[in-house]
């Protein structure tokens, strides 16, 4: 089966969610005309924290909640603004100009938007932006229209984009998310697959207690197990408490295979009369990178194959704390990340992309840029186009089981001491 890999990067860098008693004021103007702009869209990313301009181009966000977020104002014809704040060094009145659109013909004429790109390609941006998870069925892009496509056939790549923000309905979870698309791309040749945004999430209303109680339990069955669950997890060092199992994956290709030989031949063969020696330099019996077992193994192994180190990695092996409010993860090679608590559902098991169907829900992450990820207690990371994922999250991290920042679950048996779940 082909293997996707996935990059999700959803409004950078903001931080612990806690609401505090800062304001954010500021004045809208566009760079063409001077004039203020009127109902600019203005909200901090991934969160449920928004408003819009007045008359007067002026905006406020009263209790700023603490900590860092991704300020988005957008406004239909301008390009996005995006600005990271802190709420301990707000500005006193934030001055923001838009500028216009550069003008899309030119580059319109040379690669033109698919003609009725939404009959070709339709289906398949909403698998891959909305999923194709349960909660799924229940989640409708209300303004499809407003996206538009571009394949390169050279390049074997489809891009996607938006106009104006996308709604959507989640009706699984109880949500309208309104969604700055920034970039959708889809790599046929790699089953590469990236997209990035910034999203806003607003509850929806009822009055139906029942359908309270079922957005409540969802809410809850895609956190846990979720990449947001495990960055949490990271940050306070409590993977195994939070139920995951990380182990090392060392992902074996052909120009590994010939570096093992060319240290087989080099420094383990020796002669030793008319015959050969294996000279054993670490525990034989770990499958530690570089020990003679693990030689021993890739030279009789197939290519691109894979090699699990099956010893479960404690939080403190792959994390570390940066400063009182940021913490590193930073690993080599592969983890694979299993959390026993969950099985992989059954529509997983039908998608065209499993490798696996069945047992507890197991992904696979990297760091392409081998540089470590700097994560925060809400469970947001940056640079988030570093992580690569492949397996259930590839499959699962998607708009229609995608939850606010500002979301915790419930504390277990609704303990008085109101501590978060993890």
């Amino acid at each position: 089966m082909p293997k996707l890999f996935f990059v999700l990067v959803i409004g950078l860098f903001p931080g612990m969610i806690s609401f505090g008693q800062q304001t954010l004021k500021g004045n809208i103007i566009t760079s063409d005309t001077h004039q203020p702009v009127v109902s600019a869209n203005v909200f901090l990313s991934n969160t449920s924290v928004g408003t819009i301009s007045d008359d007067n181009g002026a905006f406020s966000i009263i209790h700023f909640p603490e900590g860092r977020f991704d300020l988005i104002i957008s406004f239909i014809g301008y390009e996005t603004y995006i600005i990271t704040l802190q709420s301990n060094h707000l500005p006193a009145n934030l001055k923001v100009v838009l500028k216009p659109k550069i003008n899309e013909l030119q580059e319109v004429t040379v690669e033109p938007y698919e003609k009725n790109g939404w009959d070709k390609w339709g289906s398949f941006f909403i698998e891959n932006f909305i999923g194709s998870s349960a909660f799924a069925t229940d989640c409708k892009l209300l303004n499809h229209g407003m996206v538009k496509f571009r394949f390169n056939k050279k390049q074997n790549t489809l891009k996607a984009f938006a106009d104006d923000r996308l709604v959507i309905e989640n009706k699984a979870l109880g949500y309208i998310i309104k969604y700055e698309l920034i970039k959708f791309e889809y790599n046929f040749t790699t089953k590469m697959f990236y997209y990035q945004g910034y999203p806003l999430f607003e509850e929806m209303e009822t009055g139906r207690s029942g359908l309270k109680k079922r957005w409540m339990f969802n809410r809850e069955d895609a956190y846990f197990g979720s990449m947001m669950h495990f960055m949490r997890c990271v940050y306070r060092n409590r993977l195994i408490e939070g139920g995951f199992e990380i182990r090392k994956l060392i992902v074996l290709s052909e120009a590994e295979k010939k570096r093992v030989k060319a240290i087989y031949q080099s420094q383990f063969a020796k002669s030793v009369g008319e015959r050969k020696t294996f000279v054993i330099t670490k525990n034989m019996g770990m499958e530690n990178e570089d020990s003679a077992a693990y030689y021993r193994k890739v030279i009789q192994r197939p290519d691109e194959m894979s090699i699990l180190i099956n010893k479960i990695l404690p939080g403190d092996s792959i994390a570390y704390a940066i400063d009182t409010i940021t913490a590193g993860l930073e690993f080599t090679d592969h983890l694979q990340v299993r959390y026993p608590a969950k099985m992989f559902p059954d529509e997983y098991g039908r998608s065209a992309l499993r490798s696996v169907s069945k047992g507890p829900i197991t992904s696979d992450i990297f760091l392409s840029s081998g540089k470590p990820l700097v994560v925060l207690a809400n469970g947001s990371y940056f640079q988030g186009i570093d992580l690569i994922s492949s397996g259930y999250w590839a499959w699962s991290e998607k708009i229609a089981s995608m939850l606010p920042f500002d979301y915790w679950p419930p504390p277990k048996n609704k303990a008085p001491t109101g501590k978060l779940r993890l």
